[in-house]
Order: C-alpha cells, then structure tokens, then sequence
C-alpha cells in the first residue's frame, strides 16, 4: 500500500492526527455554550434552541450511511478520480468552515440559526465519515495505523483542552456579556479548523483508483441503506450489547446532560461569572486526560463492570454535591466547585474511556451468533445510538426548562427555572447514571468469559461439532448471547441476508428449489 512516495513520517501523523481538531474542539465548543448562546444572546426560546440539536442530530444518523456509501462509490466520478474518494470531500470543506463562526451570529431568527446548524452539521459529517477512513488507506503496517490513530486520539484531547480554554480568553477580552466574545472564540476555532484540514488535505492520501475494490458497485443506494440499518438494529438481539449500550448510552447521556446543564447552573443557579464555567471546563478537560491512563490500567486488571459502576458513582456524588452547595448557600463556594470539578472531571475519564474499550469485545460474542465478523457494524450501531441519546436528553433539556418558565435573554431566571435546573441536574444527570450502573452490573462478559467463547469459536471453525459442546461452554454461550445454543454459529436469521435460512442454516430459497 505504501510506496516511496508515500512515507509515513512524523509530519504525516501529525497531519492526521490534526484533523480531529475539527472532529472534538468544534462539538465541544457547541456542547458547552451553544445552547446558552442560544437562548441568552439570540432571544431563542429555550424549546427552539434545543429543538434545533434534535433536528440536526436525527438527519445525522440518516446522512452517515449515506455519506459512507458516496466516498465509497466516488471513485466513479471525475472528480474523484482527480482529487480522491475521500480527500476530495476534506477539500472541499476547507472554504465551508466559514459556517461555524457564522452559527455564532447574535440577534437573528431560528430559521437563521437552523440553517447555520445543519449545514455545518452536514459539513461536519461530509469531512468526518472520509477522514475516519483515511489511516486504513494510507498505510497496511499495523504499527503505522497506531501510531496515526494514537495522533488523532491526542489532538482529540488537546481540541478538548482548547475549546474549553478559548472562550474564557474571548470573555476576558471583550466580555463576558458581549455576543462577540463567542463570536470571536468561534472565528479564531474556524482558522485552527482551516490550517488543520489544509495540514491533513496535502500530507495524505488514499489507495489508487485502480487498486479500490467498490463493495456496492451493483446494488442502489436503497439496498446499501437497508442492508447497513438491518445490520445496525440486528446488534440489539446480543443480549452482551443490549446491556452494554445501556452502559454507553445512559453513561455517556449522564455525562452530555451534565455538560449542557452546568452551564446554566454555574451562571443562573450559583450566580458566578460564565468565566468561571471555561476555567473548570480547562481544568476538568485536562483531569480527564489523566484520569483516561489510570482507567487502562485498572479495568486490565479487574475488567470493565466495576470501574464503570464506580465512574458514574462518583458523577452522582458530584451532582449531589453541587445541588448542596446551592440549597444550603456553602460559605467558600469557588473553592468547593473546584473541587467537586476536579471529581467529576476525574470520573468522567472512565465514563468515556469504558465503553469503547469493551466495545472491542462484543463482536466475539456476535461472532457466536451470527458466524461473521461484523466489528464496523457495532462501532456504527453505538455511534448512533450515542448520537440519538444526545438530541433526545437536549431536547428534553429544553421541553423541562420551557414548562419551568426560562426567560430567553434574562440574566436572572425566576427562581422555578432554577430549581429546575437544579432538578435536572439530580434527577436527569444522577438517574441516567444510576441506570447506566445497572446496566454494567448485568453485562456479564469478563475475561474468563471472553476466554471460553473464544476457545468455542476456535473450536468450531477447526471443525469441531457443536453438539460435542461441553455445558459450561454451552451455558457461557446462551447467557452471553440470549440464543440457545442450538441457534448460535449462523444458525438463526440475524442480520442482513441474501437469503433467509433455517434454525439449521439451510437457505430456505434452496430448500423450496429442491423442493
């Protein structure tokens, strides 16, 4: 794959690892303050600000697919073959950067503002979906790849690090009342957005047109749809992931509605400065960071289920002791925020880091169900479940605080959209954490477990019987499934098929030809 021409060096993962500058700093800025812009400077009710997420995030998990099937199939076209498959798209969306800082004009209309947001949203996903394909086109050498996936991972932290940072230097600056202060934070983003794709576009590149085998050279964009969302919702019936996106889904969605919500309590709830929200988000970045290194080396030694349940452990106690520090009036109150931050940043390294550590594993548990690898598939179905959990808890966001009374634009909100605030806070951000821990108590698969049905699929694929199973194996693999084990090994209509087959995996199209 690589050539002479074509060398890795350390430019080049610095280039690639560059890119997720765009991937993490420009999700993280909106995360933390879009909203609150919204709803503080643009005079949008609290429902239409964050019905404007929901929309976005809804016509993502249409547009991925759809995006992957385009950069697939791109190499038919002129312009493919002249400026890439996947590169062309980075190119392109050098110039459409422009939109982000344009999403954070003040004192304009919603139907302004939804425009602004889907379109970088499409832009976003327009330059994501090709730029996760890049490291597996650019090079064979597993060394090669990890090293340019451990770059993108490390300027994800650093994009994390400077989205938190940059606002509170705007604030200082120009204000912490002022539109422009956001404005300018969203500008300077879009020439670090800018360089960075540039940096990517010339120190990369992609398999030749003529070495590109195109998997749906023969089928629409209909079949490619139904057979991707087939296989996507088929991953619901490994029970092993059932409980694991319930991990995922309910931590990651504690940790987002944290996030969204602890803007406004900072600000409207505690009365402190919106200063004072990018100085704990910096830290709270950096502490994660950290916290990331120490999660490895624990769940090497004990697995995931406990680490996990005891992160959004501490993300409870940290929501409690925000709402007691607001209802009980606590003396020396930066200090003790700081403090309650620090906790919380040091948990939520776990949150994120968990999931996507044991994802890894459930494609062996599907491999007994289905016979087939299918890791991409499992990576998409979490991608957009994650997605979905998203604008469905910022949406709800926005329904509570409408129904409590949030005044668009106020710098004081009646004492019933604090509290409810508050309540969400608590109740939200703690009940999705309690659920989340309920979830990794019943997922069952630890290392003894991964450890015995890796033995069974070595076994059947030498060619050993199923029926010579011994029971341990036989009772591992139904309560990791949820199938009998009778039905496992392909033996069942899970996923996407040509052909329907029986509980013997017989194509049930040939037995009625034989018929």
């Amino acid at each position: 794959m690589e050539t002479k021409s074509h060398r890795i060096t350390l430019l080049t993962r610095i280039a690639y690892g560059s890119g997720n500058l765009l991937g993490s700093g420009a999700l993280a800025i909106s995360g933390s303050w879009l909203l609150f812009f919204y709803t503080t400077f643009c005079g949008l009710p609290v429902f239409q600000a964050t019905l404007i997420f929901a929309i976005a995030t809804y016509l993502d998990v249409i547009l991925n697919p759809i995006m992957g099937y385009i950069t697939d199939n791109f190499n038919n076209t002129r312009l493919g073959r002249k400026f890439g498959r996947r590169r062309f798209f980075i190119m392109i969306g050098i110039p459409l950067m422009l939109l982000y800082p344009a999403m954070w004009v003040a004192n304009m209309n919603f139907f302004y503002y939804l425009f602004c947001y889907e379109a970088f949203e499409i832009t976003y996903t327009m330059v994501m979906i090709p730029y996760e394909t890049l490291a597996i086109e650019m090079t064979s050498s597993f060394e090669e790849r990890s090293y340019l996936t451990g770059f993108k991972a490390a300027f994800g932290k650093v994009a994390n690090f400077i989205a938190s940072a940059l606002p509170g230097i705007f604030f200082t600056v120009l204000g912490k009342g002022s539109p422009w202060s956001f404005f300018a934070t969203a500008l300077c983003y879009m020439v670090v957005m800018v360089v960075a794709l540039t940096l990517l576009y010339f120190n990369s590149w992609e398999l030749p047109v003529e070495a590109v085998q195109t998997e749906h050279n023969t089928k629409n964009l209909w079949e490619v749809i139904k057979k991707l969302f087939t296989d996507i919702f088929s991953t619901l019936r490994n029970r092993t992931f059932r409980w694991h996106l319930g991990m995922y889904c309910f931590g990651f969605g504690a940790e987002w509605l944290m996030t969204a919500t602890f803007t406004y309590f900072i600000v409207f709830c505690l009365q402190r400065p919106s200063t004072m929200v990018s100085e704990l988000n910096s830290m709270s970045a950096v502490l994660q960071l950290l916290s990331t290194f120490v999660f490895m080396a624990i769940c090497a030694k004990v697995g995931f289920s406990k680490p996990f349940a005891g992160a959004l452990g501490v993300v409870i106690m940290s929501v409690v002791a925000y709402a007691t520090v607001y209802f009980l009036n606590v003396p020396h109150l930066t200090g003790v925020i700081v403090a309650i931050t620090a906790l919380f940043g040091l948990s939520t390294g776990g949150v994120y880091y968990i999931p996507w550590a044991s994802y890894t594993f459930m494609a062996d548990v599907d491999e007994v169900i289905t016979n087939r690898r299918r890791e991409g598939i499992y990576s998409g179905a979490m991608t957009m479940a994650g997605k979905l959990i998203r604008a469905t808890i910022v949406f709800i966001l926005g329904v509570v605080l409408s129904w409590f009374g949030f005044k668009e634009g106020a710098t004081v909100q009646p004492i019933g959209a604090v509290h409810a605030i508050v309540g969400v806070l608590i109740f939200g951000t703690g009940g999705l954490a309690v659920l989340g821990i309920v979830s990794s108590f019943m997922m069952k698969l630890d290392a003894r477990h991964h450890k015995i049905i890796l033995e069974e699929l070595k076994r059947v694929h030498e060619g050993g019987k199923m029926e010579d199973v011994d029971p341990e194996t036989k009772a591992v693999c139904e309560e990791l499934t949820g199938f009998k084990y009778e039905n496992c090994f392909g033996h069942n209509n899970v996923g996407y098929h040509e052909h329907k087959v029986d509980k013997n995996g017989v194509e049930l199209s040939n037995a009625h030809a034989h018929a």
